[in-house]
């Protein structure tokens, strides 16, 4: 059996890959091949580079088979002796047959024509080659391969010859040239891989049961699966869907991953979501004035799509109606749409078979067992005089990731008087209760960590990092640090987007905090669940977030109830507020009653309605501004802009012009994001300041 070379993180499923190069070993393996494998794991990627060759007989091994099919670019090195190996022709037919992306590389002197058969390439090296496998014979004086075999080999060839590729002839023999070239092409067709864990313990086996419950691989060219992934918060759903995503993505022609369809539809709406989905699968981006137009669109884009889509941590019925539906119905005959959530009634109720549905349960003890030390220890196994306190937290977190991931972090770096006195605490506080649970690990956080922890929690999830961390670092809580430490803690991740993700259960367990027992009287209001009657003469507001939890109806205001409650107090409560993020219209007479607000900074709107002509007095500060909706007024938003001298971070949705306005400060913008109509020039005036 071959052994294998591959790049990217040793932490990764073993079977899944971001390139294959296929080669014959003794043309190029020490040279064109290596170099590629070295030039491409340093981009991050993951490589399947084989070491040794297969002799004649042996079959091409699981290992190599799934890196084809995983793979979403394969690199074909066409070399003098590349068609003498019955395996790298064997593995042309498997690449053709996975449907990726393939990339011919024509080295050594060989051309193009060398391998289409019928235009003189039957006489050339690769025809005569072939023609001599014909010729193999076994111990029996049978022919060793078939006719159809030679067959298909000659056909794969000159399909491939067809490719558009890439010719040492061309670069005048400079290989330099050639492998630069070569990689450039791989980055701008390669899928990348989702990250799913830095300890993917017990992966393999949950994949094999959904694969084998699901019989994914018995699945029809002519049936579209809709499949559900069920469990408690924590389970790890979303794991399991992004391994499934990486090693099934390469077999259809589009793909998405929708991440946190509930968090998204809470702080968002149900029209974005759909616009992303369009944007991901049929790559388009169109106005959509309403849920119902959004449907009719992914209706329209969508038709006759070969495609893989995964919807995470879906909620409410209303959301599969908005976004599954609208595409299961239109989709290629082929297609497969996996949804997960926390409830599986909202699945059966929109027409899943319960058949269709795999219940996700917790880790076995042993796998447990290793998650926790990983974790805790960084290696497989505890020291030896944990192993009875190891015992104890594994029967708290009963098989959870999540509790096993957070507690585990919890003993990292400490000794163990540390764990017994952790384990005690977690006693106390029910730890079959995985809220109570997660609850320690705020607990050990310090007063700042605990502040970013809680406007994590209530504002920026989903949030790109550096963004948060301005508006930290501006509050003195040395944001980059006090971020570093929640990741450390395993409370917190940064993902390849540079947004900060956060577990549902933890969120969860924060917004309690944040609504009933705030640090240092420091309140995060959020609408509908925050019981003003908490209030204090001591509560100084932070910030407020009028989104409806379940992202289905907008909710009235939670700044308007706040002020019509505080009546002539509400200048106090909010005279420190630095954060709001909204979704509709504020009452203008609200802003009559907080010329006390000077210190906002960061200001979030989707659909806002309100453009009267108070509100920009009190955006002085303000340094990081996004707003989404069709009917901003563009004047209105000069007029924000022109007061609001410290804007450093400006997000535009919807953008309405086809150049950069002279009025947006270039100068003092340090992040400019806009997206709407396509830019037809950078600005219309020589004026303009970079």
């Amino acid at each position: 059996m071959a052994s294998t070379s591959y790049g990217g993180s040793s932490t990764t499923n073993n079977y899944v890959f971001d390139i294959f190069i296929n080669h014959r070993g003794p043309d190029c393996k020490k040279t064109l091949a290596k170099h590629l494998y070295e030039s491409l794991t340093k981009h991050g990627l993951r490589v399947f580079l084989d070491e040794d060759e297969l002799q004649n007989g042996e079959c091409i091994t699981p290992q190599i088979e799934s890196a084809i099919r995983t793979a979403s670019v394969h690199i074909a090195i066409f070399t003098p002796g590349y068609a003498e190996s019955n395996w790298c022709l064997d593995e042309l037919l498997l690449m053709f047959e996975s449907g990726a992306i393939i990339i011919p590389v024509f080295y050594g002197g060989v051309k193009p024509s060398d391998l289409r058969w019928g235009t003189q390439g039957e006489k050339g090296v690769y025809g005569r080659a072939l023609q001599e496998l014909e010729k193999k014979t076994t111990f029996d004086s049978e022919a060793r391969y078939d006719p159809t075999t030679i067959q298909k080999w000659r056909k794969a060839l000159t399909d491939a010859a067809e490719i558009k590729g890439f010719d040492l002839q061309t670069y005048n023999g400079d290989e330099q040239q050639l492998l630069q070239h070569v990689v450039e092409g791989v980055l701008r067709k390669v899928k990348r891989r989702l990250h799913v864990s830095r300890y993917p313990t017990g992966l393999d086996q949950k994949v094999a049961e959904f694969e084998a419950a699901m019989l994914l691989d018995q699945q029809s060219s002519r049936e579209t699966r809709v499949l559900g992934i069920v469990g408690l918060g924590g389970a790890g759903k979303t794991t399991l869907a992004k391994e499934i995503f990486n090693r099934r993505r390469s077999n259809y022609k589009q793909t998405y991953f929708q991440f946190d369809v509930r968090e998204n539809a809470a702080r968002k709406s149900l029209k974005s979501l759909q616009k992303m989905i369009l944007k991901g699968l049929a790559q388009v981006t169109v106005k959509i004035d309403s849920t119902a137009d959004g449907i009719e669109k992914l209706h329209s884009y969508l038709q006759s799509s070969h495609a893989f889509l995964i919807l995470d941590d879906v909620d409410h019925l209303q959301q599969l109606e908005a976004l599954l539906l609208p595409v299961k119905d239109v989709v290629e005959q082929g297609s497969l749409i996996l949804v997960t959530s926390r409830n599986k009634d909202i699945l059966t109720r929109s027409g899943i078979t319960e058949s269709s549905i795999f219940k996700l349960k917790g880790l076995s003890q042993n796998h447990s067992r290793e998650l926790f030390c990983h974790h805790a220890f960084d290696q497989r196994d505890p020291p030896i005089e944990f192993e009875q306190v190891i015992k104890e937290f594994l029967h708290a977190c009963a098989g959870l990731p999540l509790s096993l991931k957070v507690l585990g972090g919890l003993l990292r770096g400490n000794d163990l008087q540390y764990a017994k006195a952790q384990l005690h605490k977690i006693s106390k506080i029910l730890p079959d209760d995985i809220l109570a649970t997660l609850k320690v690990s705020y607990d050990s956080l310090d007063s700042i960590e605990k502040q970013i922890f809680l406007d994590i929690v209530c504002f920026f999830i989903g949030e790109n990092k550096d963004t948060a961390i301005r508006i930290w670092d501006g509050t003195e809580w040395h944001g980059w640090l006090g971020l570093r430490n929640l990741e450390s803690r395993s409370l917190v991740e940064v993902d390849d987007k540079n947004c900060i993700r956060m577990h549902d259960n933890l969120r969860d367990v924060g917004r309690l905090i944040a609504e009933s027992e705030p640090p240092e009287w420091t309140l995060r209001l959020s609408c509908p669940t925050h019981d003003l009657r908490l209030l204090s003469d001591k509560s100084l507001v932070r910030g407020i977030s009028t989104i409806h939890s379940q992202g289905c109806e907008r909710a009235q205001p939670l700044f308007i109830n706040l002020a019509e409650f505080a009546g002539s107090s509400f200048p106090n409560y909010v005279r420190r507020l630095q954060l709001i993020t909204t979704e509709g219209g504020f009452r203008e007479s609200i802003f009559s009653c907080v010329s006390c607000v000077m210190l906002l900074i960061w200001l979030s709107w989707v659909d806002f309605e309100f453009g009267g002509s108070r509100f920009k007095n009190y955006l002085r500060r303000l340094q990081l501004l996004r707003a989404e909706g069709y009917f901003i007024e563009p004047e209105f938003m000069e007029s924000i802009i022109s007061v609001a001298t410290s804007l450093i971070w400006l997000s535009w949705v919807d953008f309405p012009y086809t150049y950069i306005p002279s009025w947006i400060p270039l100068k003092n913008l340090r992040v400019l994001r806009i997206e709407g109509r396509e830019l037809e020039t950078l600005w219309l005036h020589e004026s303009q300041d970079v």
